[in-house]
């Protein structure tokens, strides 16, 4: 090829070029919606049901569970192994993980610290991360997965529900059969689940709440210095076990934190030592670096105490999380016995009352005595 020859090929193959680069560049743009490849978009609110051992964070995950594998017209063997998946792999629950610290910024049901898996049906990021953190961190995003994995197996009508758990899963150990009867306690709770009643996924659409209850919506900034570090404190122990009266200004006591014990932790941490709260809700909240804040002045970071009503005395703490991506409020809580620290959506029933604590000049000398 003669020179003019090669120059004319040049100039003729640069658009085709730059066209490549372009559509490459496009492609590499990570995502940052809560939206997947959705074929069922689930469910919002309370479930109304109650199964001993099971919080209502959850009996939602279970419900989308079979609530999506309904809409999608899944068979019922199909949706038991989606249910035991999802109780084998998290317990049911949407976990983030410190070793994938994006996974910090929505919101979870604990912390699960199995390599870089998240969520609950513990996707690895290494492996399925190319769709974003966001995404990842939607439960009905990894619920619609599994049954996606599950369209691929041939016959996979024909395989029983734990088999079919650790075909998608591809666990060490197959212990999915050890979760049926609880899949199949769940199943029957909610199978009555109309798909007509649920609202339409679009594809390249958010999912509603980005998951039940705001779980794996982005969370909320806008804390002050001091509130942000209250924040770090307390969710350090994410996912360590209510004890009551445990926890004092060290750390858990006796494998865990009480709601009180918990709060009084994260701010004597955040303020270097310098405001030591007693072990006693009303007690927190009538201490002299309280400050009164009208509830709709609240900023993450502030405590939030709950009184009965009919009542004058508080009977639970929470710190303040910030608001999700719908708008929602979240508390970071130790709730009560046989669960575990954790951030929640703000419920309804009580007076709240918010209190944000100002730092002395000097570290404080007094304490109020324990008192529980």
């Amino acid at each position: 090829m003669n020179l003019s020859k090669l120059t004319v090929a040049v100039v003729l193959s640069l658009p085709v070029f730059l066209i490549l680069l372009f559509v490459v560049l496009i492609g590499a743009v990570p995502t940052s919606t809560c939206a997947g490849s959705l074929s069922g978009s689930g469910l919002q609110g309370a479930t109304g049901a109650s199964i001993d051992g099971l919080t209502e964070a959850q009996l939602q995950l279970a419900r989308n569970g079979v609530a999506i594998g309904t809409q999608r017209g899944e068979p019922d063997t199909v949706i038991l192994a989606e249910l035991a998946a999802q109780a084998t792999e998290s317990t049911l629950r949407n976990l983030a993980n410190p070793a994938v610290p994006e996974s910090l910024n929505y919101s979870n049901d604990g912390l699960g610290h199995d390599g870089d898996s998240v969520g609950p049906h513990q996707l690895r990021v290494s492996v399925w991360g190319s769709v974003g953190i966001a995404t990842l961190m939607n439960p009905i995003y990894q619920i619609n997965w599994f049954y996606d994995q599950t369209d691929r197996i041939t016959d996979r009508d024909r395989i029983s529900p734990a088999d079919l758990a650790q075909a998608v899963e591809v666990a060490k150990v197959n212990a999915y059969a050890g979760q049926l009867d609880l899949a199949r306690r769940l199943y029957t709770e909610f199978a009555n689940i109309d798909p007509a009643s649920m609202p339409a996924a679009q594809a390249g659409q958010p999912d509603t709440g980005c998951g039940s209850n705001g779980a794996g919506a982005p969370l909320t900034a806008g804390a002050s210095e001091f509130g942000a570090a209250i924040i770090r404190a307390a969710e350090k122990w994410i996912g360590t076990p209510y004890v009551w009266g445990g926890g004092d200004q060290a750390g858990p006591t006796e494998g865990g934190f009480d709601c009180s014990g918990l709060t009084l932790y994260a701010v004597y941490q955040a303020s270097g030592g310098r405001v030591r709260l007693p072990h006693f809700t009303q007690a927190q909240q009538d201490h002299p670096d309280a400050h009164i804040v009208p509830f709709d002045q609240r900023q993450p970071g502030d405590l939030i105490f709950f009184t009965s009503p009919g009542e004058t005395s508080s009977h639970h703490v929470a710190i303040y999380y910030g608001r999700n991506n719908q708008g929602q409020d979240l508390v970071l809580h130790a709730p009560q016995s046989g669960q575990t620290v954790t951030i929640a959506p703000l419920w309804d029933g009580d007076h709240l009352d918010v209190r944000r604590y100002s730092l002395p000049a000097e570290p404080s000398t007094s304490e109020v005595g324990k008192s529980l």
